[in-house]
């Protein structure tokens, strides 16, 4: 996982391979404002999520994995906690849906990260994630989740 704002990854992006060079290069040339939530298709490469939701209690929250895909979560709006758990240190709730590119998980939070406007959360298959955890308060989030294929 990686934790950083999408202005230092930027700075740094050659540090990255090739899937994430370009999804920080999409999120930086692309305007999210006015843009429905839902999926959005970009190629066949990538596709995005714009979520917008109220955070929760952790208790209220799940852990998800994938296997195709690499998640860059985007802050735009609201302040959340995303939890962090290599996969190994998780029980399997759901087996992995081909069709959802997704396990989910149950387990203990330990770790979590919290994620204001401008923040960007890079997870990659290994890395299990539960995100819309609230941060000392239910508030509104609005967010990119981009989807690249590995």
């Amino acid at each position: 996982m990686i934790v950083d704002t999408l202005g230092h990854l930027l700075e740094n992006e050659a540090a990255y391979g090739e899937e994430i060079q370009r999804g920080l290069q999409f999120l930086r040339d692309t305007d999210f404002a006015g843009l429905a939530a839902g999926r959005h298709d970009v190629n066949e490469e990538m596709f995005y999520f714009i979520n917008e939701y109220e955070t929760k209690d952790a208790g209220d929250c799940f852990w998800e994995a994938h296997r195709i895909n690499l998640d860059l979560h985007y802050i735009l709006e609201g302040t959340e906690r995303i939890g962090y758990s290599a996969i190994e240190q998780l029980k399997v709730r759901d087996e992995y849906s081909a069709e959802k590119d997704a396990v989910f998980f149950t387990g203990e939070l330990v770790s979590a990260v919290t994620a204001g406007p401008g923040a960007l959360v890079v997870c990659y298959p290994q890395d299990g994630h539960m995100t819309g955890i609230e941060a000392g308060k239910k508030e509104a989030v609005r967010k990119v989740v981009l989807k690249i294929k590995l």
